[in-house]
């Protein structure tokens, strides 16, 4: 059962991508396949090859993973952007396309600031999407640490978080 989540009028969080700009949700929270048990409070978004990924939340770039090609579907080849936040929360943009980041590590990135774009490398089906997840560890695991539930400020009202199937349009902040 997903539940916890905070308030979206005061969410800290954006959509990961610029305003003026709808991406659909294709896997949201608590469902099957890859957004179940530790992972379930993820989000999936269809987007096409190179679209431009924007920051959801400030912070510092932890970690970059842009070495595998497009249509690289190993589970473990994923290109990625992770950005650790002030409190300690990590997000993960991940299936990026190769050489797809625009930030180094170390960078710090402010909410809606240009991260990366998007891919279809390692387990994304055959389907080009963003994977976007928030955790309070690096690495997501069954019994050690599990994705939050997050809501965004700057879309269509979402007090259970995104749903499936529905297009989300990124409003100014």
């Amino acid at each position: 059962m997903c539940q916890g989540y905070a308030s979206w009028r005061t969410s800290p969080y954006v959509l990961p991508y610029p305003v003026g700009e709808g991406y659909i949700v294709s896997q949201g929270n608590c469902s099957s396949g890859g957004h179940s048990g530790a992972a379930r409070y993820a989000y999936d978004f269809w987007m096409p090859v190179g679209t431009l990924v924007t920051a959801a939340r400030a912070g510092i770039v932890e970690t970059v993973i842009e070495i595998y090609q497009d249509g690289d579907h190993a589970p473990s080849h994923a290109n990625l952007v992770r950005v650790r936040h002030e409190d300690g929360t990590y997000a993960v943009y991940a299936h990026l396309t190769h050489n797809g980041a625009l930030v180094a590590e170390g960078t710090p990135v402010e909410r809606g600031s240009r991260i990366g774009r998007s891919g279809n490398s390692g387990a994304t089906g055959g389907k080009p999407h963003l994977h976007l997840d928030f955790a309070p560890c690096l690495v997501i695991s069954a019994g050690e640490c599990a994705t939050l539930p997050v809501t965004f400020s700057n879309t269509d009202p979402n007090p259970n978080g995104l749903q499936f199937g529905h297009h989300y349009v990124a409003m100014a902040y």
